[in-house]
């Protein structure tokens, strides 16, 4: 048995930027083998926007296109598929990380797993029929239905993907594959915009039919994840994707342990996930992230994910950057969008540790939009323990 780990970064974000983003950070600190001897295997996947291209031109125009439309997500979901595909024998461990367009990548990914399987090593090469399973989004193609089943007993005749498909491989005769699964998925403020920006209505119909096919909804085929978000991001192009079944996912486990976590956490869009100068904020979320991989398994360089939990501060600027943002970012932040309604925290134990010490103790007055409709439970409730997470 070993552990695969997948590292899908955020937009524009690469190894070799000045600040580390919480992805790349955990991607450093992941061992080659843990404490109890398991090889670990960690991939690193740069984010969309970074560069890709023979030519100065051609770099250049995929900073923009992947940073506005959020062009390459597609290829980046194939690389970690493929490197899966190519290491994964039965019985290892799958664990997938991401942040921003990155956590749109690792969703995407864990969605594809799901609905395809993985080939078997010598049949890597069949990776395109897996993504067009997954595109078409016919009632036929839902990963439990008949006709799935009997395109993974012929795709991936050696794994299934839930235990409805192993069941149905029984009754056909065939012999009882073992069950694929993701161990955990950890994901900063994830963000789901593809193409031209939703709020650019006609332009986003004309141009966005080709990014429609990303199944974002938490399948309980992975069995933990946290997802940490932002509160205090306000750029209207980059909306957050918000898992909306936990409730169900976490009602199946008979002991109540809520191992499906949606946390939201003070700061913005990088201030959750990192990359700037300014760590005190993000470097709270990496914690908490990490700190559910680590329960179900992964080994960390303990001595690396301390020195960030020495810098945690609750109260450290909502922002991570002390320089001016540059062009296309200024152009960004000219579209505002509080994060309220569905894209703030349904219930007070959504809140996360950070943001309920801010709203009590911060130095100056921390009150939210996305947090005004939970005001008098803050007000009641002094800051809870994050590490009790029953009910």
């Amino acid at each position: 048995m070993k552990r695969i780990a997948i590292f899908c970064d955020g937009t524009w974000n690469r190894p070799d930027a000045a600040f580390a983003t919480n992805v790349y950070k955990l991607h450093r600190a992941t061992r080659q083998t843990a404490g109890d001897g398991v090889t670990q295997l960690p991939k690193y996947i740069p984010g969309v926007g970074t560069g890709f291209g023979m030519t100065g031109f051609a770099k250049t125009w995929d900073k923009i296109r992947g940073g506005v439309f959020g062009a390459g997500v597609t290829r980046n979901i194939m690389t970690a598929y493929r490197f899966i595909a190519e290491q994964y024998e039965p019985g290892d461990q799958i664990f997938i990380f991401g942040f921003s367009r990155g956590a749109f990548t690792a969703r995407s990914l864990a969605g594809l797993i799901r609905a395809s399987g993985l080939p078997r090593h010598d049949q890597a090469y069949r990776e395109g029929e897996a993504l067009k399973r997954y595109r078409d989004d016919a009632p036929e193609t839902r990963p439990d239905t008949p006709e799935s089943f009997a395109f993974r007993a012929e795709f991936c005749p050696h794994l299934a993907t839930s235990p409805e498909e192993q069941d149905w491989r029984e009754a056909q005769g065939m012999a009882r594959p073992p069950l694929l699964s993701i161990t955990y998925m950890g994901v900063w403020d994830t963000v789901g915009a593809m193409g031209v920006p939703g709020h650019y209505r006609i332009l986003a119909r004309i141009f966005n039919g080709s990014h429609g096919f990303h199944d974002l909804k938490l399948s309980s085929s992975v069995k933990a994840a946290r997802h940490a978000v932002s509160i205090d991001e306000t750029r209207k192009t980059f909306p957050p994707t918000i898992w909306e079944n936990l409730g169900d996912l976490n009602q199946d486990d008979p002991d109540r342990k809520r191992y499906y976590l949606q946390h939201w956490f003070p700061g913005d869009h990088g201030s959750v996930g990192g990359g700037g100068d300014i760590v005190g904020l993000s470097n709270i979320a990496l914690a908490w992230v990490a700190e559910g991989a680590a329960e179900q398994g992964l080994g960390f360089d303990t001595a690396q994910l301390e020195a960030c939990v020495a810098e945690e501060c609750f109260s450290a600027p909502l922002c991570n950057q002390t320089k001016k943002p540059g062009f296309v970012a200024r152009l960004l932040r000219r579209n505002v969008l509080d994060r309220v309604g569905a894209y703030a925290p349904p219930y007070i134990w959504d809140v996360s540790k950070p943001a309920q010490q801010r709203w009590h103790h911060a130095p100056s007055a921390y009150r939210p939009k996305p947090l005004m409709h939970l005001a008098d439970a803050l007000d009641r409730t002094p800051p809870r323990d994050d590490a009790a997470e029953t009910s």
